[in-house]
């Protein structure tokens, strides 16, 4: 179609704008480097991208057509007139808004801060038979179910029986029933790497790399000493077998030895002993001995030792402060013949033993109690 023939069909010029407008809106919005920049994707799967949708304003065209006809004022045969062509129409293609499209908020994870363990006893040690097993965390926990399932405890390669209780928010502590056997071999198994145990405001607490081990250790012979505050004896048991029966004498009146189960915790070839570290103040009961053979069975003092001033009362009235006193050459064959974790047992006192007053004070606690502090209460989950 050349220009004369839009002179004559004008209608056919606004038709042919109109297509090249529409043609141009489209480049527009397919091609407009703004738009593109003003789109941005979601990048977390789990939030759905909303379709973008572009706002377009549609041209009115309006053509205008005037044709003017002047006649000639000179007259001839044939009149022809003179048409001022009417210019093409004028349309301004819409220029698209830009896209508008909301994007989905990601919410980035908490900063990890790393949480240490120390276990005791330490790996490698042989010990008695009431020495439970502690884990102590470098900060608080709060997801304690998960940390009781990745600090599996083992007897001789088969699951325990026992159960962890804490202690607090940063400590607990494990231990069956009744004490390990003898002879036994210990595992446990921390698998703590990388686990959630707290989170506040600010971080994540997970376990470092370091809580991805294993501990072992032994148990010895199974030693068992069972002290009667009526009889004033000692029998000491090797594996179920009676081996001695020493003669021994108590606490006094006001100073009762305390009733319950304690372990051996620590060994002096000889001790110094003095009323005003015990704290007595009483005139009537103050003392200062160098004591042989001392064996400690509780933090705030007990011990086990030989009493040569008292060899007289020894095996047949109870006249000490608390401590359990022995002749001396019996004295000598405990402290040789026993080791850290090693239970006494003591009945026929008006005193009980506290839970946390020595390393087997722990099995004073009722089994029933015991498993009410744990989340587990003995149940393993099935090992993945």
């Amino acid at each position: 179609m050349n220009w004369r023939s839009a002179l004559v069909r004008p209608e056919m010029s606004v038709l042919a704008a109109v297509a090249v407008a529409a043609a141009g809106v489209a480049v527009v919005a397919l091609s407009s480097p703004a738009q593109a920049s003003n789109v941005t994707a979601s990048s977390c799967s789990h939030s759905p991208t909303p379709t973008p949708t572009p706002t377009h304003s549609t041209p009115t065209p309006t053509p205008t057509v005037t044709p003017t006809v002047t006649p000639s004022v000179t007259p001839s045969p044939t009149a022809t007139p003179t048409v001022t062509p009417t210019p093409l129409l004028s349309i301004t293609p819409a220029i698209a808004a830009p896209l508008s499209v909301a994007t989905s908020s990601c919410p980035q994870p908490k900063p990890a801060q790393g949480v240490s363990v120390s276990v005791y006893p330490q790996s490698g040690e042989t010990v008695g038979i009431a020495y439970p097993i502690t884990v102590n965390f470098s900060h608080d926990i709060s997801h304690k179910q998960l940390a009781e399932e990745n600090m599996r405890v083992f007897v001789n390669g088969k699951p325990s029986s026992g159960a962890w209780m804490w202690q607090s928010n940063s400590s607990a502590m494990f231990r069956q029933r009744t004490f390990w056997p003898g002879h036994a071999t210990i595992t446990v198994k921390l698998t703590l790497k990388g686990v959630d145990l707290y989170e506040s405001k600010q971080f994540r607490f997970i376990g470092r790399a370091s809580t991805m081990r294993i501990y072992t250790l032994h148990t010895a012979r199974a030693f068992v000493a069972k002290v009667n505050a009526t009889t004033d004896r000692m029998k000491i048991y090797i594996d179920g077998h009676l081996v001695k029966n020493f003669p021994v004498s108590l606490g006094k009146k006001g100073f009762e030895t305390r009733s319950g189960v304690k372990a051996v915790a620590e060994k002096y070839p000889t001790r110094h002993m003095t009323s005003k570290l015990a704290g007595i103040t009483d005139p009537n009961d103050q003392y200062d001995l160098t004591a042989p053979w001392a064996v400690r069975l509780t933090w705030s003092g007990e011990f086990v030792h030989g009493a040569p001033w008292a060899a007289f009362r020894i095996g047949k009235f109870n006249g000490s402060h608390g401590c359990t006193n022995l002749l001396t050459n019996d004295a000598k064959w405990f402290y040789d013949h026993s080791v850290t974790g090693d239970p006494v047992v003591t009945i026929g006192t008006n005193r009980a033993m506290e839970p946390g007053n020595s390393i087997g004070g722990p099995y004073n606690i009722a089994w029933s109690t015991w498993l009410a502090h744990s989340k587990l209460k003995g149940h393993w989950p099935v090992a993945k």
